[in-house]
């Protein structure tokens, strides 16, 4: 699991030596024989509660979730107390990835660990299943479970919130001083969703490579059924590298220096027919051109941005694969054999199908469709990356509840004074960056702010060469945890998080890249010096660099005027 370190890179030896810190301080004892009781948290009932081996008290419980004009649900919850002599005082939710389901975080490690003095929590968000899994949403076919589908959706994040802030106050006996949301991926959605319907829960939010327009899901459908239409269409894992190396190529010195890393994909002018007979087929370069484009309505306006360019293969991070080949097309073709043409991989294997498969087959049958036996590739979105709008008002009707992508709607949560910290790696291939920019730029416009007015409340920082929330060749190493706590507590703005990349993207094996993350729209701009080294870079700030749009950016969706479609539309 990746270390992220701000300011400064540590040596690998505190990295390791810091681990400790994950479960809390082992100053002193803490008596967990009060919580068990639950201390009279309304709707908290407490299962189990025991000091770990770093003195921690760890809680395990359920909280009765309620309203919001569905059934009663029950969240289970894990809340970590460390010693009171160790505790600062201050609160962190953690997200969780995917469809929920679990008691594990989904965010940067770098920011666990970091959370050692904080009393943290995390809710499954109200059902048990694996992360791609969504047939807990299903009573029974056509009929939904309101109450899990609304705890997935908001319900269960805020409402545990509200009960884990009280229980903690009342354990240590004072009140908190800060609260913090942080999570990456579903997480981020979480934090989107938080701001937006529930702007007093928090001080601050750190939402990384955010899932906060479940929209995604029909382009995880467009770019599925481009690559199943034909046998010759399939781009094996192996072809991948040959791609990253001709964009390497064409893109390395757009940002005005050839060091390996291409810090704006959208600057880009990559085209994938490029590589045809060489190294692609040409209906595998058209599977890449129709990952790399917008997906749109039937009159051609935005529903969802392409995916960026760069950093396409694994082949990197053998041992956590997290590119292209692990999310998109997988490292095996379709059509296994026990397979049909409605169920190419095995939808539930883990590491043979590609993840995206798994997240959008589910996703349309049990919560679009409300039907287990629906044929995912029947669905109305077309290969050349149109929507058919029938098909889209289904979709907005059964998912809207748990977006958190409208501008407008984050206006509270600024007005109120809190903090957003968003992060997106440039390269991700589940949760592409293109549309984190463009809801950026969105904001600003709603919010009637330039870019610097904006950034006192909203901040984006995108990291090049990173895929999802994690890994890839590029500086993936940060700690923005305690960069938000800087700046709700002491208004400590954050300009430049540093950011390392480790060899091999192995924590233990020393640092071989380090390099300063910029506020968009600033561009890092070598100032001379070994490009590896952050010392050479600097964040010009009245740089708008990464504003810049070329054909790939274009492609995807960014530049120009084009506008989402509405959802009332």
């Amino acid at each position: 699991e990746t270390m992220n370190i701000l300011r400064k890179v540590q040596p690998p030896a505190l990295l390791v030596a810091g681990l400790a810190l994950l479960a809390g301080s082992p100053a002193h004892a803490t008596d967990c024989s009060d919580v068990t009781t639950g201390l009279g948290v309304p709707h908290v009932a407490v299962s189990t509660a025991a000091l770990n081996g770093a003195g921690a008290c760890v809680v395990l419980g359920t909280v009765k979730t309620t309203g919001f004009g569905a059934p009663d649900g029950l969240a289970k919850f894990q809340l970590t107390l460390p010693p009171a002599a160790a505790w600062n005082k201050k609160f962190v939710q953690f997200g969780q990835g995917g469809f929920a389901g679990g008691l594990s975080a989904a965010t940067n490690a770098g920011d666990r660990l970091k959370a050692g003095n904080y009393a943290q929590a995390i809710t499954d968000t109200g059902h048990t299943a694996g992360t791609t899994d969504a047939s807990w949403a299903l009573v029974s076919p056509g009929k939904p479970d309101r109450a899990r589908l609304t705890d997935y959706y908001f319900r269960a994040v805020h409402e545990v919130a509200v009960a884990m802030k009280e229980l903690v106050g009342r354990f240590y006996g004072t009140s908190l001083q800060r609260a913090y949301f942080d999570g990456c991926s579903n997480g981020g959605r979480q934090a989107f969703v938080e701001a937006t319907k529930f702007p007093d829960d928090f001080d601050g939010i750190v939402a990384g490579a955010p899932f906060f327009d479940i929209r995604t899901i029909l382009g995880g459908v467009k770019i599925q059924k481009v690559q199943l239409a034909s046998p010759s269409a399939y781009i094996p894992a192996s072809k991948l590298p040959a791609v990253d190396k001709a964009v390497y190529d064409s893109c390395d010195k757009v940002d005005g220096v050839a060091d390996g890393l291409i810090q704006n994909p959208a600057k880009c002018s990559f085209d994938p027919n490029s590589l045809v007979p060489s190294v692609l087929n040409q209906d595998q370069a058209n599977t890449l051109k129709s990952y790399f484009t917008a997906l749109r309505d039937d009159d051609g306006r935005l529903l969802y941005t392409g995916a960026t360019v760069t950093d396409l293969s694994s082949i990197a991070n053998p041992a956590a694969p997290n590119g292209m080949d692990a999310w998109t097309t997988g490292f095996v073709p379709p059509f296994l054999p026990g397979t049909s043409a409605s169920e190419p991989w095995d939808p539930n294997g883990f590491g043979a199908s590609p993840i995206s498969w798994q997240f959008v087959d589910h996703f349309i049958k049990d919560v679009v469709e409300r039907d287990p036996g629906f044929d995912m590739l029947d669905y109305d979105v077309s290969t050349s990356g149109r929507v058919g709008d029938a098909a889209l008002r289904l979709f907005d009707k059964r998912s809207e509840a748990g977006d958190g992508d409208v501008p407008e709607k984050l206006l509270p949560f600024i007005e109120k004074g809190k903090k957003l910290l968003i992060y997106h790696g440039m390269s991700d291939p589940a949760l592409t960056a293109t549309r984190t920019i463009k809801y950026y730029e969105d904001l600003a416009e709603t919010a009637e702010m330039s870019f610097p007015e904006l950034q006192e409340h909203v901040r984006l920082f995108l990291v090049p060469g990173m895929q999802h929330c994690a890994l890839g060749p590029g500086p993936n190493v940060f700690d923005t945890l305690t960069a938000l706590d800087q700046w709700v507590d002491d208004d400590v703005k954050p300009d430049g998080i540093i950011a390392a990349h480790f060899v091999g993207n192995n924590p233990t094996a020393g640092v071989d890249r380090t390099m300063p993350l910029c506020k968009f729209p600033e561009q890092a701009r070598w100032n001379g010096g070994p490009v590896d080294l952050a010392t050479s870079w600097s964040c010009p700030a009245d740089d708008r660099g990464m504003l810049e749009v070329g054909a790939n950016g274009r492609t995807a969706g960014l530049g120009g005027r084009d506008h989402f479609r509405d959802r009332d539309d």
